[in-house]
């Protein structure tokens, strides 16, 4: 009796002891997304990077991206837009390996032309993972020129300032002059009737 519960533990502690390898090979995929600028004017081309690390302990096999810009979902023209899905046919990742995908996306110029932040889905053969808040979208409705505008209003300010310290000091100092530079007129002799 006492063998048969020796045996049976000795079997369940190596039954355990084998599967907790399979069980460790889940591989983690640190995922990273950017931006190529920190900032966007509405209808411009924001480029997405997404590199994805394979830091487990065996290979997967990426089937594709999806990339969601959470504000600029919407329902345009019969069909919903905002997100896209990027097929990386099927890509594997070996251990160690990184994988870099990049995807392009243009900003709306309608109502839904605000920050947004981008959350990726990676779906792999072992299943799918959601990274939320993976970048960060600022969109500004400033032009970037705005500071040259407000650099020239300040030069304009200046040189009105300037020129109106000069006219007043024109009119103040001819209009003052000394009495010698004055020229006195003769008295006319009364006309003769």
């Amino acid at each position: 009796m006492l063998n048969r519960k020796i045996f049976a533990l000795s079997l369940l502690t190596l039954s355990i002891a084998l599967l907790v390898p399979f069980a460790n090979a889940q591989p983690d995929l640190l995922m990273k997304a950017w931006t190529d600028k920190p900032d966007y004017m509405p209808g411009e081309k924001v480029v997405v990077h997404i590199a994805l690390n394979n830091t487990g302990t065996a290979a997967l096999t990426v089937e594709n991206i999806t990339v969601t810009y959470e504000s600029w979902i919407a329902y345009v023209n019969d069909e919903w837009v905002g997100d896209q899905t990027i097929d990386v046919e099927k890509k594997a990742i070996y251990v160690g390996e990184t994988l870099r995908v990049e995807t392009t996306y243009s900003v709306p110029t309608d109502g839904r032309a605000k920050s947004t932040s981008v959350n990726v889905i990676v779906s792999t053969d072992r299943g799918s993972m959601m990274y939320t808040d993976a970048a960060y979208i600022e969109v500004s409705w400033t032009p970037r020129f705005m500071e040259q505008i407000v650099t020239l209003f300040t030069v304009q300010v200046v040189l009105l300032i300037v020129c109106t310290i000069i006219i007043a000091a024109t009119i103040f100092l001819s209009a003052r002059r000394p009495q010698t530079m004055w020229r006195r007129e003769e008295a006319k002799p009364p006309a003769p009737m």
